[in-house]
């Protein structure tokens, strides 16, 4: 690298890592995105008068939370979006039930999904093939919705999730048979079936037996909520939460989790966030059609819910989200709230659009849910692009591949280990990548035998630029040295590890995956738990990947100053160190792996290679 370029490459690599906190603390504040450029905030006299009658019921221990909820709708004039209508579709105040509740369960040889009599919704999945901690005698995953049960209704007076429905199991347990009618003589007929998968299809069959015409417009299903997974630790860049949708038409699935903590801090700095568990009016346009929404997920790390409604029925989308509060806000309701986005729920729901039902007339809608792990292999079947909720980026297809590939060398090759995997993974990149690297590098030798000649050049014409670049271009044709030789095969790579580093950041299957001394590839090794100066634990793949990288650098060829090579193989060994000890260990392993098999490379290239040695020839 030329001297020049050091320090501006080392600016820009802090700028890098440091880019996620000056987002947060600069950029947002100034340029907002586009969705919070659509955000329309309704009036604060509307927020207060609605908020208060339609807070949220809460338990005892809910207040150290806080909630918002966000509706997505579709674009509409400002007349026909009203905060009242919005909030309508949002809750019901209705008195629990006072009836003993029914349950029921739907088993299959990956999950039990059981259901409850009230709302006809599902309270609990339990993952069978996924346990639910570290430890290996923890017992199976399972995903609590008790607090709102996922498919519950609202919108419909007598069928939300404050009353009891009639459960009828199949004989054959193949499916379950959920039945109420309202006091307005609406009878809701549901049938849930669960086939081999974590999928479970719904059948809601609305009848009118009055003699009246009703107008259902209101009508919302909602999902379960999401909370963080016990006993991963955040990491920059992946976020632990979120919310995705697709509208109809489109190929690109939208991420909200990155704006949730954003729609916490708006509100705060409007002032309307000061009740400990309240609904604040906040509407995003998401799409100027009708029937707005393909689908909706709520998701942590590594699990997901996929709420797919009746084909052209999702009028638009609704979020919820809840935040930790900060401990002064607990000793002092009266204290000003502090500008902590910490999101430790989400759930999200689907309106649908209206309809009207004649005396005797029915209404049938047929939705799915999905409930299982946020696996490729597992959400690759299904249509409408719900396999995105992974996040792939924009390498997807090769990070695709890669996974595949990963996948089938761990359950293949013995003793099918994530850990061999991985390594094994690194090494067929690598080996398809040899030719290019080998033909990097000599570009690179050939432009540090040239260096001295080309500084000659630049100390004879410095008074005139454009004579010492002609006379640079002319040495660089004289000896065949192409100067951009060195970076494009390295540019044909970058997708490549980038996919693969992706890959291993979301992979459900390093999720207590162990390796040698560790014990879960998708966390830091975390080895002598705070026993280390600063409180800190010990991993010794980030040292290791250190070592190789600064081993690595001593080892390539450079056109610039020796001496701020030496620098150079001091400060980024240290700097990504510092930025990058606190990885998932199967991050860190694939790096290290790989720095060592590109220190391998460059020993056999350099013990073949014929040396090559600046010209004699001066310009």
């Amino acid at each position: 690298m030329n001297t020049k370029n050091i320090w501006p490459f080392i600016a820009l690599l802090a700028l890098l890592f440091a880019w996620p906190v000056l987002d947060r603390m600069i950029a947002k504040k100034f340029f907002p995105d586009h969705l919070a450029q659509q955000a329309r905030i309704a009036s604060a006299t509307a927020s207060n008068k609605t908020a208060a009658a339609v807070a949220p019921q809460v338990d005892a221990g809910a207040d150290a939370m806080k909630t918002v909820e966000t509706t997505l709708a579709p674009a509409t004039t400002p007349a026909e979006t009203t905060t009242q209508a919005l909030f309508a579709t949002q809750a019901e105040d209705e008195p629990a039930s006072t009836a003993q509740e029914q349950t029921a369960t739907l088993s299959n040889i990956r999950a039990e999904f059981s259901f409850t009599s009230r709302g006809a919704g599902l309270n609990a999945v339990v993952l069978k093939e996924y346990r639910r901690a570290l430890d290996k005698d923890s017992g199976p995953m399972v995903l609590d919705f008790s607090a709102q049960p996922a498919l519950s209704i609202s919108g419909i007076p007598g069928l939300s999730s404050a009353h009891d429905f009639e459960i009828t199991t199949a004989g054959d347990g193949s499916s379950i048979q959920f039945e109420r009618t309202t006091a307005a003589g609406l009878r809701f007929e549901r049938t849930v079936t669960a086939g081999e998968d974590y999928v479970l299809h719904i059948h809601d069959r609305i009848v009118n037996t009055s003699s009246e015409t009703h107008t259902l417009s209101n009508t919302v299903i909602h999902t379960g909520p999401m909370t963080r997974e016990s006993g991963h630790k955040e990491r920059a860049g992946i976020l632990p939460l979120g919310v995705d949708s697709l509208s109809p038409g489109g190929e690109k699935v939208q991420h909200w989790g990155k704006n949730l903590g954003k729609f916490f801090t708006q509100e705060m700095e409007k002032g309307e966030d000061e009740g400990v568990a309240r609904a604040l009016p906040l509407t995003i346009e998401t799409s100027p059609r009708p029937n707005a929404v393909d689908w909706v997920a709520a998701k942590n790390k590594y699990f997901v819910q996929i709420l797919t409604p009746p084909e052209n029925s999702g009028d638009h989308l609704i979020i919820s989200a809840r935040r930790a509060a900060a401990p002064r806000e607990l000793a002092d309701p009266t204290l000003a709230p502090r500008k902590m986005t910490e999101v430790t729920e989400v759930g999200a729901a689907i309106a649908l659009a209206e309809v009207s039902l004649a005396p005797g007339q029915a209404l049938d809608r047929e939705s799915t849910l999905y409930v299982g792990p946020m696996k490729y292999d597992e959400l690759k079947p299904l249509s409408l692009h719900r396999a995105d909720v992974m996040e792939f980026g924009m390498w997807a297809p090769v990070g695709k591949f890669l996974l595949y590939i990963l996948n089938a060398i761990h359950d293949k090759l013995p003793p099918y280990n994530y850990g061999i995997a991985i390594i094994l993974l690194t090494l067929i990149v690598r080996t398809i990548f040899w030719p290019i690297t080998h033909k990097s590098t000599e570009s690179m030798k050939r432009m540090s035998a040239v260096t001295p000649l080309v500084n000659e050049i630049r100390a004879k014409y410095k008074e005139n630029p454009q004579k010492q670049q002609q006379e640079i271009m002319a040495l660089y044709k004289e000896h065949k040295v192409n100067p951009l030789g060195g970076c494009l095969p390295m540019l044909i790579q970058i997708p490549v590890f980038i996919a693969l580093f992706v890959v291993l950041r979301i992979a459900i299957e390093l999720r207590f995956a162990d390796f040698l001394w560790i014990k879960d590839l998708s966390e830091p090794e975390n080895l002598f738990p705070g026993m280390l100066p600063f409180g800190i634990s010990l991993n010794i793949l980030p040292l290791l990947m250190a070592l190789t990288m600064y081993l690595q650098m001593k080892l390539s060829p450079s056109a610039g100053d020796p001496a701020q090579q030496k620098i150079m193989a001091v400060m980024m060994p240290g700097m990504m160190l510092i930025f990058l000890y606190n990885f998932a260990s199967g991050l860190a392993l694939y790096w290290t792996t790989q720095n060592a098999l590109m220190i391998f490379q460059q020993i056999m290239m350099k013990k073949k290679a014929t040396p090559i040695t600046a010209p004699a020839k001066t310009r």
